[in-house]
């Protein structure tokens, strides 16, 4: 069933704000790109060159009830359970997140009944900044010092980046391994809500409403530590966007950003952003003022490139 086949009432849609790369003429001549972390001291290259763009009032489907008829392959997204007792580790515990990392590879081993699975990132992000409060010297996206939701539409990797990304993060035995035409290798991103979520929710697009050729900006991410590409979504109004409902802590979304062996009809990516959405007069949050806070883990996903024929 593809998105726009699920039997939503118009009751289920809404409207939301969303922001995108601009599409300037300047990026033809300049490649877009950010750098993250300190400058160089005397650095005479700005931070970035990015420029966005709202384009407000997007028609905004909730897929609430029918979030089980989901699939990483057909959507680019699906809906997974959290285990009871995984749900209880104290993630401002640091041995508590190398268990959940290591709990929820597990998980999508087993969903995804791949070969190997490699957690290679986390992040925390809140909504509401932590000014003052931030442990000193944090890294940016701890549970001590938050990131801020992402709230331009994008991809994580580009193809080039995400080899790049598995070579970094797999064994030289291991890339020697995987990384070649017998072995599918996916990125796969698994986000979970650390509360019900009311606002700032993770939205996603359907992947069949992007064209690859026309509506994707390559952009370039880079530190003192890594240099990598992600996709920005230009402004098209053509993209049908999708969220779930006060998605729960023990409902973890899992969407995929590459594919190297992405069966016909499946979807490769999938799009996604987040936003704050106008208030649900109809059915008003009684929470709607907290903050957004998740987790996102990254994994490579490792299954014999046989299995996808």
């Amino acid at each position: 069933m593809a998105y726009r086949d699920f039997p939503v009432s118009g009751a289920a849609v809404t409207s939301v704000d969303l922001r995108f790369l601009c599409d300037l003429p300047a990026y033809k001549v300049t490649k877009p790109y950010y750098f993250s972390g300190p400058l160089p001291a005397g650095c005479p290259v700005p931070r970035t060159n990015l420029e966005y763009t709202a384009l407000p009032q997007q028609p905004l489907t909730n897929l609430r009830g029918h979030e089980h008829g989901l699939s990483l392959d057909k959507h680019g997204m699906q809906i997974v359970r959290v285990p009871a007792d995984v749900l209880q580790l104290d993630l401002a515990n640091p041995d508590d997140v190398d268990s959940y990392m290591v709990r929820m590879a597990e998980l999508l081993k087993q969903q995804l009944d791949a070969t190997a699975v490699f957690c290679y990132n986390y992040k925390f992000r809140s909504s509401q900044p932590l000014a003052g409060t931030a442990t000193p010297r944090a890294s940016l996206g701890t549970h001590a010092n938050p990131d801020t939701p992402a709230e331009a539409a994008h991809i994580d990797h580009t193809p080039q980046s995400a080899r790049k990304r598995a070579k970094r993060h797999l064994t030289e035995d291991e890339a020697t391994a995987y990384l070649n035409d017998h072995w599918r290798l996916r990125i796969v991103n698994v986000w979970k809500p650390l509360r019900v979520v009311h606002d700032h929710d993770l939205l996603f697009c359907d992947p069949s409403t992007v064209d690859p050729h026309d509506d994707l900006l390559v952009v370039d991410r880079a530190s003192s530590a890594y240099a990598g590409e992600v996709y920005m979504l230009k402004p098209r109004t053509h993209y049908r966007w999708y969220w779930i409902k006060d998605q729960t802590p023990d409902e973890a979304s899992i969407f995929v950003s590459y594919d190297s062996h992405c069966p016909r009809g499946s979807a490769p990516y999938c799009p996604h952003t987040s936003a704050q959405r106008k208030c649900d007069t109809r059915h008003p949050a009684p929470d709607a003022g907290e903050a957004r806070e998740s987790m996102e883990l990254r994994m490579l996903v490792i299954s014999a490139a046989a299995m996808c024929n």
